[in-house]
């Protein structure tokens, strides 16, 4: 297991059985952590995306964007197991968003900064540390929030 998935598995149980300290219940938290894997396969995706579409001008931006992509993919996978989100749906999900951006970008790269603008930022952050984006959900949940400042 790598240490971003570690440290998230780890944060999942800590809340699991510190309840974050308010009254979350363990159906909210299960809910966070959905969302949170549905926001790393979104990055997934994006980080994907960008790696084809920088291949040919430049190949170690184009493999640390891959590498990007497998580390949060991997991650989102994991975490979307701990919420209950099969493997089909999972990859269901992942064509439907690979779709999505292709489309926002009129199917050609030349169009890449339409996701980028959407993506970037975000996904850098979460791509960093997903932790502090599911303490941040785990609290968008119980405050019934269906958004939590998302892409």
């Amino acid at each position: 297991m790598k240490e971003g998935a570690k440290t998230l598995a780890v944060a999942l149980m800590l809340c699991l059985c510190a309840q974050v300290g308010m009254a979350q219940t363990n159906e909210e938290i299960k809910q966070a952590a959905g969302e949170v894997a549905s926001e790393l396969q979104q990055c997934s995706v994006y980080f994907l995306l960008v790696s084809t579409c920088v291949a040919q001008q430049d190949p170690a931006l184009s493999l640390s964007y891959r590498k990007a992509a497998d580390r949060v993919g991997q991650l989102s996978l994991s975490t979307g197991r701990t919420a209950g989100m099969s493997n089909d749906a999972y990859t269901a999900r992942g064509t439907m968003l690979s779709e999505e951006m292709m489309k926002s970008m009129g199917g050609n790269c030349i169009n890449s900064a339409v996701p980028m603008k959407k993506y970037m930022n975000f996904c850098q952050l979460l791509n960093r540390d997903a932790d502090p984006r599911l303490m941040e959900w785990i609290k968008c949940v119980h405050a019934a929030d269906r958004t939590c400042n998302g892409p």
